[in-house]
């Protein structure tokens, strides 16, 4: 018997981590986008770079907003079970 067993995981905490991996991943591309932004020189580009910019921005301020609801509901019941 393995006296050291490895707690495990809500299906919460796994999706919380899961969010937090994604949001990285997304912030990582973030960056990549805006240094290939400021290399480009052709108009046709630079509009497809902001639009990617944009569209990443975006779907880090999602992952944050739930992020924040994930918090916010555990919070609740937190309240709730005192």
């Amino acid at each position: 018997m393995n006296i050291l067993r490895k707690a495990e995981i809500s299906p919460v905490q796994k999706q919380r981590e899961e969010l937090i991996k994604e949001l990285r991943d997304t912030q990582r591309l973030l960056k990549q986008a805006e240094m290939l932004f400021e290399m480009t020189v052709e108009d046709d580009l630079i509009e497809a770079r902001i639009y990617h910019i944009k569209s990443l921005a975006k779907h880090q301020d999602y992952l944050i907003a739930l992020l924040k609801g994930m918090e916010q509901k555990s919070d609740e019941k937190t309240f709730v079970n005192i």
